[in-house]
């Protein structure tokens, strides 16, 4: 299994809160690739390739919120279900209007992946796993690790993989006293409520490229 050690210079993220849109249901672009003989396949991701207006129509309920558990150096612009055990995602940003770029870009935006724990992406996985064991699980053979080093601010901890075709994100810190999953250990651990995100990334540049002139209008 072949292991690379980032050390990337990251930014730090702004305090977003989160905020409510207008209202959004199941669009026709589905992961037909997703599958695996190790796993099943989350019923959320029926959702992918939806737009936020679809969602919102099928799940009134829900609320436009911004989520710091998606990626380490940067925030993401979601679609979230009270009670669901996962969040649309569909884009990613330092700063900007976040709620208005979802509010006036819902039409065209299209859910790009999904932010959730490990546990629902790979339910076949134990409480905690070695690295080793883990992607030996999954049927994954390269990984990147983000060490602990001065160079990085935000990503102490992270792991990021491609699994069928998609580019997956998992924090693999602990919790500190509030909850926040910050605290390094260097322990190569993958816990199954560990913070985590998959994305197709063709679909996230997509709706990056709509909102990014937008939100800074």
């Amino acid at each position: 299994m072949k292991r690379t050690a980032l050390i990337p210079a990251l930014c730090l993220l702004a305090a977003f809160a989160l905020s409510a849109c207008s209202p959004a249901a199941p669009g026709d672009q589905a992961s037909e690739d997703f599958s695996s003989a190790e796993t099943s396949t989350p019923a959320f991701f029926d959702d992918l390739g939806k737009t936020l207006r679809e969602l919102e129509d099928a799940h009134p309920d829900g609320a436009c919120a911004v989520s710091l558990d998606s990626f380490p150096d940067r925030a993401a612009a979601c679609y979230a279900v009270p009670g669901a055990e996962y969040a649309s995602l569909f884009f990613a940003g330092h700063s900007g209007d976040f709620k208005k770029a979802m509010t006036e870009c819902a039409d065209q935006l299209k859910c790009a992946g999904f932010v959730t724990r490990a546990r629902a992406l790979f339910p076949s996985m134990d409480d905690e796993m070695s690295f080793e064991d883990f992607f030996s699980l999954i049927g994954v053979d390269e990984y990147e690790y983000f060490g602990d080093n001065d160079n990085t601010i935000t990503a102490e901890g992270w792991l990021r993989f491609q699994y069928r075709g998609m580019e997956v994100m998992i924090n693999t810190n602990e919790a500190d006293d509030v909850g926040v999953y910050s605290v390094f250990t260097g322990a190569e651990r993958v816990r199954y409520d560990a913070p985590a995100s998959i994305v197709d990334l063709e679909l996230l540049a997509a709706d990056q490229n709509m909102v990014d002139t937008v939100m800074f209008d």
